[in-house]
């Protein structure tokens, strides 16, 4: 039986929108402040601080996603184990980067978690229902990262 089989039901599909679209909001905020604010702008330093943070942060929640995921299949792959913890590692690496180097790799992270995560999910290894989410989030932040790239650039 794979996931998509039991896709959830459309409460637990609305809640999903709800807090993967909330999730966005972080995103948007800092990244439309670096934009607009520029360089002179007080905090700008502390948006950085705060943009890239709070994007390690979600990149490591995705590779977290894959490893429950992982778990609550019978046959555990060793492979889907081990790569899942990626995420976490490539976006504390991305931490030590200058802006605006750190927000083209996060962006390159949040495309590679994307694939990763639609292709497990045609192969039935996450919910049907999480598809469009996941492409809709992955656009929405990967573009908030080139943005904030050539706001810091």
């Amino acid at each position: 039986m794979t996931l998509a089989a039991d896709d959830a039901a459309p409460a637990q599909s609305r809640m999903l929108w709800i807090l993967g679209l909330g999730g966005l909001i972080p995103f948007i905020v800092m990244t439309a402040l670096l934009a607009y604010a520029g360089t002179e702008f007080i905090a700008f330093d502390m948006l950085i601080k705060a943009l890239s943070g709070y994007g390690a942060v979600i990149l490591s929640f995705l590779g977290g996603i894959r490893w429950g995921a992982s778990l609550m299949r019978a046959s555990r792959g060793r492979l889907t184990l081990g790569l899942s913890v990626l995420p976490s590692l490539f976006a504390w690496i991305c931490l030590f980067l200058p802006a605006p180097w750190l927000f083209a790799a996060l962006a390159v992270g949040f495309l590679a978690q994307g694939a990763w995560d639609v292709t497990a999910i045609q192969r039935g290894k996450l919910p049907l229902a999480f598809r469009t989410l996941r492409i809709v989030l992955t656009a929405v932040v990967v573009l908030c990262m080139i943005v904030a790239f050539f706001s810091t650039y």
